[in-house]
C-alpha cells in the first residue's frame, strides 16, 4: 500500500484552507451588502482647498461591491490622486473615507463622482455644485 507523501498532504491542506478563507470572505461580503442602503454610503462632504485643489470626500464600505468612480461628465479639472482613510484599519469590510483630489484648471470646473452598485447601476452621485 502506497502512502501519500508530505507534499501531497500539504497541497490538499493549502487548497482546503484557501477555500475556507474564500467562503468566509464571500459570506461576510454578502452580509455587509444585505445591510447596505444607498443612503448609508453616506453623506458626502465636498470642500475646496487652497491653490486650486479640490478635495471631494465620500464615505464607503469595503466588501459590499459598491464603489465610487469619477464621472466622464467632469471638465476643466485634472485628477491628481485618491487617498483612503479606513475607520477600522485591518478589519475586513471596514468603512472609511475616500478623498479624491482634483486640480482646478479654470473657474468653470465641474467634478462628479458616481456610486456604482455591484450590478453596474449608478445609485448615487455627488458633484462640485454641492459645495455651496
Amino acid at each position: 500500500m502506497k502512502l501519500p507523501n508530505d507534499k501531497k498532504i500539504k497541497n490538499k491542506y493549502t487548497i482546503a484552507m484557501a477555500l475556507a478563507i474564500f467562503a468566509i470572505f464571500v459570506g461576510l461580503s454578502c452580509a455587509s451588502a444585505a445591510d447596505l442602503d444607498a443612503s448609508d454610503i453616506q453623506s458626502n462632504q465636498i470642500q475646496p482647498t487652497d491653490n486650486h485643489v479640490l478635495d471631494m470626500t465620500v464615505k464607503y464600505t469595503a466588501g459590499t461591491g459598491y464603489h465610487w468612480e469619477i464621472s466622464p461628465d467632469c471638465h476643466d479639472v485634472t485628477y491628481m490622486f485618491k487617498h483612503t482613510i479606513d475607520d477600522n484599519p485591518g478589519t475586513l469590510g471596514s468603512s472609511g473615507t475616500l478623498h479624491y483630489y482634483f486640480y482646478e484648471q479654470s473657474d468653470d470646473y465641474y467634478v462628479k463622482l458616481d456610486l456604482i452598485s455591484p450590478t453596474g447601476e449608478i445609485v448615487k452621485s455627488v458633484d462640485s455644485n454641492m459645495i455651496n
